[in-house]
């Protein structure tokens, strides 16, 4: 899937968590904390591109971003060659390796989440950082007025608009609050980045790091297995090849239905502010 449909889903994925949360914590977060929960949503949902180089989570923070994205694309090369088994596929395990596993997901987020209980700054640095992408790829997939205007499309429009946001949230005093969901966000918007690429032909190693049994070998045969076997959430014939001219018909769809649905959520908030002044 193309950051567009990444994005989309996970600002749905990061609305319904914030909603969520909010009702079981007897919060009121209203528009405005439903909208920045879409927000993480969204680029926490591109993070596993950074093991590719020019995505838009690898270029969004400039050499920042570029240099995490090294980081995280040399950990998957070292854990594919430290894990792989003669049956995994060849090459180098960089792209939708490691950082595309659930326990990738899970770890980063805890790990985002540990630093937030610590220090404020890590909250401040991962929201600016993962607010930019998400701010970039919405704007491409929403109205043509939105990119006109606002810009937000370009790296550099997004990384403005993400420190503004961040800077508003420290300012308010919101930033001690967000810091564990600061992390959950992670986990969950890379999960759902999961989802999309096995929704494609391109799969993800799902099951890393368990070993599972060739399906080519013989039920008798003795086979080692492999942990690097990339699964799908779709049967063979509803899968999409990326990039294809059906693909983005199809991630089009999905990116509209999500734009839509976040809408439909944010709504009844907003409808909410003007209510007591009517009343």
């Amino acid at each position: 899937m193309e950051a567009g449909g990444h994005a989309c889903t996970g600002a749905v994925a990061g609305a319904l968590s914030s909603s969520a949360i909010g009702a079981a914590t007897g919060a009121e977060l209203g528009a405005a904390g439903t909208a920045v929960g879409a927000l993480l949503g969204a680029g926490a949902a591109l993070l596993p591109d950074l093991d590719a180089d020019g995505a838009t989570a690898y270029r969004s923070g400039g050499p920042l971003t570029a240099f995490v994205g090294e980081a995280f694309q040399r950990l998957a090369r070292t854990a594919y060659g430290a894990t792989r088994l003669p049956h995994d596929p060849a090459g180098d395990g960089e792209h939708r390796g490691l950082v595309h596993t659930p326990v990738f997901a899970v770890g980063l987020g805890l790990l985002v989440g540990s630093g937030a209980l610590l220090t404020p700054w890590v909250t401040t640095l991962v929201l600016v950082l993962v607010l930019a992408p998400g701010i970039s790829a919405l704007s491409r997939s929403g109205p043509r007025w939105v990119r006109r205007r606002l810009k937000t499309h370009r790296d550099a429009g997004a990384m403005l608009t993400a420190v503004l946001i961040t800077a508003a949230l420290f300012v308010s005093g919101a930033m001690d609050e967000l810091g564990w969901y600061a992390g959950a966000s992670v986990a969950i918007g890379m999960i759902v980045h999961s989802i999309g690429d096995s929704a494609t032909r391109s799969g993800i190693p799902w099951s890393w790091p368990l070993r599972r049994r060739c399906p080519k070998c013989r039920p008798s045969a003795q086979c080692r297995g492999s942990r690097w076997r990339r699964s799908h959430v779709l049967p063979e014939s509803l899968r999409w090849r990326v990039g294809s001219r059906s693909g983005k018909r199809i991630e089009r769809i999905i990116e509209v239905a999500c734009l839509v649905a976040l809408v439909l959520l944010i709504l009844p908030d907003v409808v909410g502010l003007f209510l007591p002044a009517t009343t």
